[in-house]
């Protein structure tokens, strides 16, 4: 049985404190409190009447005029007071010096403020808080629950409860990755008025609406995920809908176009849109799933042609690549043939360089996103573009809790709050469609350029993060003067002589009836204009020479603003360069084993900086542009005739020369394998696989036989290269035999990649794959780890009949991955054998059950997690197994209650991943963790049912702790290969304690067995001896055909118990 067909590449990057204070023993200092005293002072704010626990454990009590101050338990601490603005503020004296750090909220100590939000010990048992790390998301504190994840901000929010404040404290304060060594940051969780009609006047619409500019007239499109037709904002304003996707109508299961449509066009008194009175055609182009180029091709066809809008929407964003995508080409046509603007959403990558596509494109308007107070939001995609390194986005927009329109059954409720770039954009969106109604004459490029050059500018922010600034309506209606195009780049190609320099013609409009003088300017030292002043006419324009030079300038981005003033009249437009580094063109042939042009794959990639770039191969040439460095190049030449491969890796040196590099497959050398077994012959697989650092390449061949291999020998250090080769028994149905001899080196690819492998020196394994008590087929699937990797190519035998033997011969020296299968039943092992010896391995051996070879779960902080894939592993230590036809559930309960279940047969999976989990109370209990699951199918007769029920005390951590659970393991002697014992036979049963890794060690102190012959309707109990390796007990078999169930239950000396069922454990006939 193969494993594929054709040749498969796989192309691997991988790279990838302070102690609590206490106040000395002396007398309090004036206004100190007496430690362990309760403090009280005059009032002199106005706080409401309750009680407010702080972050640090202490509790404020504000009573009538006066309040006072409970120091948390244990805690010998000063109290300092303000009042500030009708608030009271109380900070402990070891919450001071991080507060004035910046480190800590001080709102965590604004009691007023507390009480107004009821964050008060009367409205709620904890504390919300986010914290960030400066190593990324961190480990929740002790006793704190993590309520949400924020991984592209580096934060995570947290409940801390208030009886545990006081600990938590100390978590937070003492050690390397904490507050007090400036590693963390804490604010308070707070709560605001997301509302927007506040983003309308943060970009001036309402403004524009007093001058009876509402978008009127003017239509915008919006290419989203539907929208909600019955939602009142939005009933009387979509004049035109389609759907492009692949849902049967234009309902909005996600919700987002409806808060796009809305924050455009909303005619909601409280939540109004930009362009209220104008019209919107939506197009739907995807779902809760995603959506498709085509889809979104198709629509912004119809937005632009069909229906003629004047601005289209695109909320929405994929990876950008130096190429020019479907998208972007989409948009750059479809502007310059309908006059249309795109309004396009940056993306939330947040990082440089992540600009998404199609907002990278040339006439896009890409929008980034800003906060309430103008500041680039945390995930707003930022420059440079990809390739060209130009200037994007164009400008930014409110993205950063926007409350809008809410589909139904998205939401609690008509409206609710969202972030990210998809949300600035259709504020720039409506901003263009009330320029539009004030210049319907004027086409997508003027209104870009307009928007850019009056967008209103943040000090601290560059033009890669924000553009030219965030859109100012105000300023753009009353500016007549309008500067095109508003973005200039240019990108000079390395050379070390001659003058780098190009110009560019900007031009002024003046829509006004009064002429304009505009004194010009450049904040960038390698732009110049021709002009210092230039006079626009009334209803005319003007024209100014940019030059851009980087003459003497080392590589690199010279992003600028041209600024272009005259009173309270500015014009900015976006310019500058990117100076390539020291590069040239190299040039690669490739030529088949025939002398012809070879097919061919490539790839370069750079070890110092991680760069790579694919090789565009036309007619056996390639031809690319290289920074200077050390690059390796990797191909693959295929004949055209499909006879054979010959792969190459090379070093490659790149200076400032081009250079031509010639790969011809006719020096290429056969890989070779040769074996002294007569009766032996290849399979139609052969896997090849090179590495150099980080970079791995490999393929696994699945073809003709004849099919032949070739390597370019090459000496390169660091460079590991690996084949192999498996082979069976010629015409045997089922093999008594496999072989997989694997050839490993060092140092480049050998002159002669010949292995030749005897019998003698490899590694001899006789496996035995067992039936479960019924008949059944089975294959196996093994492969050798490439030397310091954790995986394996696993290539699989033919199918065969269980029970049934196999002979594996091996190359010495390699760690092994094998994975037995048989119906939806599957075992995996990882095994290293020694050389010079032989050795035998059973599959499938009963008894499957419950294993903890792998995690099973852990519990951090609050959070108790529990994965699922490993009921069904065979009876060899070391091994975990599942099947796909299982069914049942696992339960997670606290004296008696249930407060967390899953269901097995949504989460019984390969890659073992957590399946149930629960948040717990911090303080330590018992609970109980029950699974039940069930299986079925033609292939196997055994281990039908699984119980397992753990018992153990858990407590809040500060960091992962892997949960104190065990597992009752077996491996009955004497079964036949079908785990059957003779009936009235006596089968000796060796029991061993498998426990979770990782979890706290403890000793075993007890282990008692029962067995069952009618499926556990009767149960007797059986002597268990204590053991060398664990413990044994003698079991007497029924006299008839039937099977033996076996319950255990082990209890350690911390506590922690398990009862384990295995009906139908093994079988009697």
């Amino acid at each position: 049985m193969s494993l594929g067909s054709g040749l498969l590449a796989a192309i691997l990057a991988g790279t990838v404190g302070v102690a609590a204070v206490q106040e000395p023993d002396s007398p309090p200092e004036a206004g100190a409190a007496p430690t362990g005293q309760i403090t009280q002072g005059a009032r002199e704010a106005a706080p409401q009447a309750g009680s407010v626990t702080l972050v640090t454990g202490d509790r404020v009590i504000v009573t009538g005029k006066s309040y006072r101050v409970e120091p948390g338990s244990g805690r010998q601490v000063r109290y300092a007071t303000q009042h500030r603005d009708g608030h009271l503020l109380v900070f402990p004296s070891d919450a001071m010096p991080l507060v004035a750090e910046g480190v800590l909220d001080e709102r965590l100590f604004d009691v007023t403020q507390l009480l107004e939000w009821r964050y008060g010990d009367a409205d709620r048992p904890d504390i919300p808080m986010i914290t960030q790390s400066a190593q990324g998301l961190a480990p929740a504190p002790r006793a704190a629950r993590q309520t949400r994840p924020l991984a592209h901000l580096g934060m995570t929010a947290l409940r801390v409860p208030k009886a545990d404040a006081g600990e938590t404290w100390k978590d937070l304060i003492g050690g390397p990755r904490t507050l007090a060594a400036g590693k963390t940051r804490l604010w308070l969780d707070g709560r605001r008025s997301f509302a927007l009609d506040e983003s309308v006047k943060q970009i001036g619409a309402s403004e524009a609406w007093k001058q009876g500019l509402t978008g009127k007239g003017v239509t915008v499109a919006v290419l989203d995920s539907g929208y909600d037709a019955d939602h009142p904002d939005l009933k009387d304003v979509v004049t035109q809908a389609r759907n492009f996707s692949d849902t049967p109508d234009m309902r909005d299961d996600l919700g987002h176009g409806t808060h796009v449509a809305s924050i455009i066009a909303g005619a909601g008194e409280k939540y109004r849109g930009v362009a209220p009175d104008a019209k919107l055609a939506v197009g739907k182009v995807g779902d809760d799933s995603g959506m498709t180029d085509s889809a979104v091709l198709a629509g912004m066809e119809w937005a632009a042609v069909e229906v003629k809008a004047k601005i289209i929407n695109m909320s929405l964003a994929g990876q950008d690549t130096p190429e020019l995508d479907p998208l972007e080409q989409a948009v750059n046509t479809l502007s310059a043939q309908t006059g249309a603007l795109f309004v396009t959403a940056a993306g939330n990558a947040g990082d440089l360089g992540m600009v998404e596509s199609p907002a990278s494109a040339d006439a896009a308007l890409a929008v980034g996103a800003v906060d309430r107070s103008d500041q680039v939001a945390e995930f707003s995609g930022r420059g440079p573009r990809v390739g060209d390194h130009a200037i994007k986005p164009d400008i930014t927009a409110p993205g950063v809790g926007i409350m809008a329109a809410a589909a139904k059954g998205t939401a609690d409720g008509p409206y609710v709050a969202h972030s990210g770039t998809s949300m600035a954009t259709p504020h720039v969106a409506g901003a263009a469609a009330i320029l539009a109604q004030r210049h319907p004459d004027w086409t997508g490029e003027r209104l870009k350029a307009a928007l850019i050059g009056t967008a209103k500018p943040t000090a601290d922010a560059t033009p890669y993060q924000q553009g030219a600034g965030r859109v100012d309506l105000v300023r753009g209606l009353a500016q007549p003067v309008v500067a095109v195009p508003g973005n200039v780049w240019a990108v000079f190609p390395w050379q070390d002589s001659g003058t780098r320099e190009t110009t560019r013609t900007i031009t002024y409009t003046n829509s006004g009836d009064a002429p304009v003088t505009l004194d010009l300017s450049t904040e960038s030292d390698v732009l110049t204009l021709s002009a210092e002043r230039l006079e626009v006419p009334a209803g005319g324009d003007a024209s100014v020479t940019l030059t851009i030079n980087t003459d003497g300038k080392t590589p690199g981005d010279y992003p600028g603003i041209v600024s272009a003033r005259s009173g309270d009249t500015v014009i900015r437009t976006l310019a500058g360069a990117y100076v390539e580094p020291k590069s040239s063109d190299v040039t690669i042939t490739v030529i088949a084993r025939d002398g012809k042009p070879a097919t061919a794959y490539g790839q370069v990639y750079n070890l110092e900086t991680g760069g790579r770039q694919n090789l565009p191969f036309r007619n056996g040439v390639a031809k690319v542009r290289l920074p200077a460095g050390q690059w390796n190049l990797y191909a693959e030449l295929m004949e055209q005739s499909s006879i054979g491969l010959t792969a190459a890796h090379v070093p490659l040196k790149v200076d400032d020369a081009d250079r031509e590099v010639v790969l011809d497959a006719r020096q290429g050398k056969q890989v070779r394998f040769s074996l002294d077994e007569p009766t032996a012959v290849p399979d139609r697989r052969m896997e090849f696989n090179l590495a150099n650092g980080s970079w791995s390449f490999g393929w696994l061949a699945d073809a003709d036989p004849n099919r032949d291999f070739f390597m370019l020998p090459v000496r390169q250090p660091g460079l590991r290269y690996m084949t192999r080769s498996i082979w069976y028994k010629k015409d045997a149905v089922p093999s008594p035999y496999r072989y997989d001899l694997v050839d490993y080196r060092t140092g480049g690819i050998p002159d002669d990649p010949s292995y030749t492998a005897r019998t003698s020196d490899l590694v001899k394994v006789t496996a035995t794959y067992r039936a479960s008590g019924t008949a059944a087929r089975g294959a196996a699937a093994l492969g050798p780890r490439f030397p310091g990797s954790d995986s394996a190519f696993l290539a699989s035998t033919p199918a065969f009949d269980l029970p049934g033997t196999m002979t594996h011969y091996r190359t010495p020296g390699f760690t092994w991955d094998t994975q037995f299968r048989a119906g939806t039943y599957s075992v995996i092992g990882i095994d290293r054998y020694e050389a010079g010896r032989a050795h035998r391995e059973v599959w499938n051996a009963a008894v499957a059950g419950p294993a903890f070879a792998t995690s099973g779960g852990a519990r951090t902080g609050n959070e108790l997690g529990f994965s699922t894939g490993r009921f069904f592993s065979d009876g060899v230590a070391g091994r975990t197994g599942t099947d796909a036809s299982v069914t049942g559930t696992v339960t997670l309960a606290k004296s008696g209650e249930v407060i967390a279940r899953a269901d097995l047969a949504d989460c019984e999976t390969w890659q073992l991943n957590t399946c149930l989990t629960a948040e717990l109370p911090a303080d330590a209990a018992t609970y109980t963790l029950t699974a039940a699951a069930r299986r079925q199918g033609p292939h196997t007769a055994l281990s039908t049912a699984v119980d397992a029920v753990w018992t153990f005390r858990s407590a809040s951590t500060a960091k992962p702790q892997p949960l104190p659970l065990m597992a009752v393991r077996y491996t009955p002697a004497g079964l036949d290969d079908s785990n059957r014992a003779k009936p009235g036979s006596l089968t000796q049963l060796p029991i061993w304690i498998e426990r979770n890794p990782g979890a706290p060690k403890a000793t075993v102190k007890s282990v008692k067995l029962e067995v069952s012959s009618d499926d556990g309707a009767t149960w007797r109990p059986v002597p268990v001896l204590p053991a060398p390796s664990g413990w044994t007990a003698l079991l007497a078999n029924p006299g008839t055909p039937g099977f033996v169930s076996l319950r255990a239950t082990a209890t350690d000396a911390a506590g922690d118990r398990v009862t384990q069922t295995i009906t139908r454990a093994y079988a009697v006939g």
